[in-house]
């Protein structure tokens, strides 16, 4: 016979939304016994999403033009600003004879560039799923990271090539406008890195920006002591080599954030969450036997998921033991998209569904199948 959980339709859960739904995931049975006998292959989906009021409303508002939110009003700004200054510190570079100081506007390029793409990805990123993107588009920022990486690459090797071409000579800096500049330039990244410091938390491509404008603001200060150091009479192959020290900055933080959009993309545990803490606190949960099948992933940097079988003895009890273990998942580890199989033992026993190609290998001691064996893919 097919169960069905006794699930009430919405449960609070404190500012958020609780939605238990056990019907809406599908239900199966496998019969294996002659008529009149209970079936033992029946399939039990409880699924529960619940979602933040104020992240929902600030990342996925309802309608189809929404108002701009603080972080896209930060990002126009601080666009605009670091945009306009590469200008005059182009300008001032290649006049004033500094490779520092055209590095850094390279280097500010590169952040106008980020600003730009993060503004398009969140963009795109808020708009609503649809019956082909069920989870929406926020992974548009994820797909924007390589393409800024690109960029950071292709400026940090062309700041290395002038610079290895100019430390043989020994150019002509006109110092006085170039101080100014990197002092007007620090100011500039200190400006943009308060603006994006407040929202870097929760979305990548903020965290790149913000990253970019610390970097730039130490580009700034390397620019001013090294055009001061030749003011004074100073060796004048300093400028390349803080050029060299501007593209030593680039390339290890382009190298990071390829890292972290790769996690993503390849559904790794988000940083800061442990599997193993995970399955340990859903075991404290009363009711609960076991938890197997865990894959833990992030959709986006803001939005990490679960999914997992959840075995109890006492199906009367699923409502309860399901709110409880979506509580824990939420409260403690801040993890808003839950997906909860719940089963009894024998119906675990008769779905064999930890012998699966993709069932998640957390928590497989636990229990065991009677039966072959598994492979090498599910130890």
């Amino acid at each position: 016979m097919s169960a069905t959980a006794p699930v009430s339709p919405t449960s609070s859960l404190g500012s958020d939304h609780l939605d238990a739904r056990a019907d809406s995931c599908g239900s199966h049975s496998h019969s294996t016994g002659a008529p009149g006998q209970a079936r033992t292959g029946s399939r039990l989906r409880v699924c529960l999403w619940y979602h933040n009021r104020d992240v929902a409303d600030e990342e996925h508002p309802h309608g189809t033009h929404p108002a701009p939110t603080p972080f896209h009003r930060a990002l126009l700004f601080g666009l605009g600003l670091t945009a306009l200054f590469v200008v005059v510190e182009a300008a001032t570079g290649l006049a004033g004879g500094s490779l520092a100081l055209l590095s850094d506007a390279g280097h500010s390029l590169a952040d106008s560039a980020g600003l730009l793409l993060a503004l398009a990805a969140t963009t795109a990123g808020r708009r609503p799923a649809d019956e082909r993107r069920t989870y929406g588009y926020a992974r548009f920022e994820v797909l924007a990271v390589p393409v800024h990486v690109a960029l950071l690459f292709a400026i940090a090797g062309y700041i290395v090539y002038e610079s290895v071409s100019r430390l043989g000579g020994s150019p002509e800096i006109h110092t006085g406008p170039v101080l100014v500049v990197a002092a007007a330039g620090l100011v500039v990244n200190l400006v943009v890195m308060r603006l994006l410091q407040g929202h870097a938390q929760h979305n990548l491509n903020a965290r790149a920006a913000l990253l970019e404008a610390t970097a730039d603001a130490a580009g700034s200060v390397a620019v001013f002591v090294s055009t001061g150091f030749i003011a004074l009479g100073g060796w004048k192959g300093a400028d390349a080599l803080v050029g060299l020290a501007i593209a030593g900055l680039i390339l290890p933080r382009g190298i990071h954030l390829l890292r972290q959009a790769a996690d993503i993309l390849l559904e790794s545990v988000p940083s800061g969450l442990e599997p193993a803490e995970i399955v340990k606190a859903a075991h404290a949960v009363p009711g609960v036997l076991a938890l197997h099948d865990v894959h833990v992933w992030s959709i986006a940097p803001h939005f990490p998921a679960l999914s997992a079988h959840v075995e109890i003895q006492d199906v009367a009890a699923t409502e309860r033991i399901l709110t409880g273990l979506a509580d824990v998942m939420r409260g403690r580890f801040g993890i808003g998209h839950v997906t909860l199989q719940p089963e009894t033992p024998a119906l675990h026993e008769a779905m064999n569904c930890c012998l699966s190609p993709d069932s998640g290998r957390i928590d497989t001691d636990q229990h065991a199948h009677r039966g072959p064996a598994p492979g090498p893919a599910h130890r």
